[in-house]
């Protein structure tokens, strides 16, 4: 049963995580590159990808992926573990992630949805993304980082 009492802590992808992350990525718009078992390795060594799994009571929950691009873009990936969805360990993941996001320097994070996950489209509008059209069966939906919820971005003019 989870406890949200018990504080959610992000820590960098180590590749042993990949025992635990593998079955995760199961899910609706998610999957292990086909064939392959070097994606471990990819997200530990590739310095674009910023990798983190988090842990609450010492298990591990899910997992945060930013793969940050050169123009400030990031494409974010939030997989929680089964047991532990719609508990509002996602949203706290998420906003990790937004912290991480500023810190590399990402203006903007962009989400690629399959249009049957439900669940999933709602997460993210409710994190203040925004729907901007559809590639294949997915929906791009993206938001500035540094916007809160709900509030526009400062215009700050010089």
């Amino acid at each position: 049963m989870t406890n949200l009492s018990d504080p959610l802590q992000l820590r960098p992808f180590e590749v042993a995580d990949a025992e635990f992350v593998e079955p995760w990525l199961c899910g609706p718009g998610l999957a292990v590159p086909h064939g392959s078992s070097a994606w471990p390795e990819r997200l530990v060594r590739d310095a674009r990808i910023v990798a983190l799994v988090a842990h609450a009571a010492g298990e591990p929950t899910g997992l945060v992926r930013l793969d940050c691009g050169p123009d400030g873009v990031a494409e974010v990936t939030i997989v929680v573990a089964p047991q532990h969805r719609r508990s509002g360990r996602g949203r706290s993941m998420f906003q990790q992630a937004l912290v991480h996001a500023r810190e590399v320097g990402m203006r903007r994070l962009v989400a690629y949805i399959d249009i049957a996950n439900e669940s999933a489209l709602g997460f993210f509008a409710e994190c203040g993304f925004a729907s901007h059209g559809v590639t294949g069966s997915r929906i791009r939906m993206d938001r500035i980082v540094h916007q809160s919820k709900n509030a526009a971005p400062l215009d700050v003019q010089a």
